[in-house]
């Protein structure tokens, strides 16, 4: 059960350490683009080209047809990776093995919707994938394995997230296998050490120059690719999609100011970002010092007015 293209490497793994697919499935098509055109999960468009069974699903109710035809697939497991639709509970006690869940974090650590970024948000220098037993709650289920995993420096939100779901799917068949050997004794989370993170929105990604240079750039890797780090200029949509921390020692900016001189920089509460890749709304992205060389009002002017 998988949606996004970080769930691939986990289907691609089952099936390279010889488990048989009874079923994939996947969440339905979506309005994308500026067509808004129909298209279908990265997880149906490879499932369908590797001939597995692929079922569409928005949801499993016990009042239709869509949990006797899960059941009729008569799985041991239902291995669940990013599939981005809470199971109901009548669900849970259907597979011999159980519900088994890839988390990317170390749970009770950022449980809920966006651990990575959160783990980026806050600093963290190190999260890590939790193979567990799913249960009512949200990410509350028993633990089987945990891997911890470094942070890069500079590592933004969508290429921790594939390192993840790639460490996590070897350590989803170690699992599988030595359930069905010797055995693993789940460990129940401690709640009281529990977080939650949240559904990002694409208004968390609009910049507070008001923040610190740190803050700000944490949230621009955190934010990449959606919903992305934005501020306004001259009343437009101007997207940051790439800068780092200056940590030079030059003259104060303040927040949201904008200097062109060696690069774009801009001025924080603590701090100033150089701007390397940038996008104007309705534009290409560009590199932000050529930007600069043909926008002659930018430097000066005040961001996030």
């Amino acid at each position: 059960m998988g949606t996004p293209r970080y769930a691939i490497p986990v289907l691609d793994k089952l099936l390279d350490c010889g488990h048989e697919i009874a079923a994939v499935y996947t969440q339905p098509d979506k309005p994308a683009g500026r067509g808004r055109k129909l298209t279908p999960t990265p997880v149906k468009i490879h499932s369908t080209d590797l001939g597995l069974q692929t079922v569409e699903t928005q949801r499993i109710s016990d009042k239709d047809f869509s949990l006797e035809q899960m059941l009729s697939f008569k799985a041991d497991a239902a291995i669940v990776a990013a599939y981005g639709i809470m199971l109901p509970s009548f669900v849970i006690d259907k597979f011999p093995l159980g519900i088994i869940n890839l988390h990317p974090s170390l749970l009770p650590e950022y449980r809920g919707a966006s651990p990575v970024a959160t783990a980026i948000l806050q600093g963290s220098k190190e999260t890590g994938v939790t193979i567990m037993k799913i249960d009512e709650g949200m990410d509350t289920g028993p633990i089987l394995k945990q891997k911890s995993v470094k942070i890069g420096k500079d590592e933004k939100c969508d290429t921790l997230t594939e390192r993840l779901f790639i460490s996590g799917s070897n350590l989803l068949v170690e699992t599988l296998d030595e359930m069905q050997t010797s055995g693993i004794e789940p460990i129940p989370q401690n709640d009281s050490k529990a977080t939650l993170t949240e559904r990002l929105k694409r208004q968390d990604g609009e910049i507070d120059w008001k923040q610190s240079s740190e803050q700000i750039y944490r949230a621009i890797k955190a934010f990449h690719p959606w919903p992305g780090t934005f501020t306004k200029f001259n009343g437009q949509r101007l997207k940051i999609l790439d800068a780092t921390v200056d940590d030079k020692d030059q003259e104060h900016l303040d927040p949201g100011k904008v200097k062109t001189n060696n690069g774009v920089r801009v001025g924080t509460a603590k701090g100033s970002i150089s701007l390397l890749t940038i996008q104007l709304e309705g534009k290409l992205p560009t590199n932000a010092s050529d930007f600069a060389s043909f926008t002659p009002n930018l430097d000066g002017s005040i961001l996030g007015n």
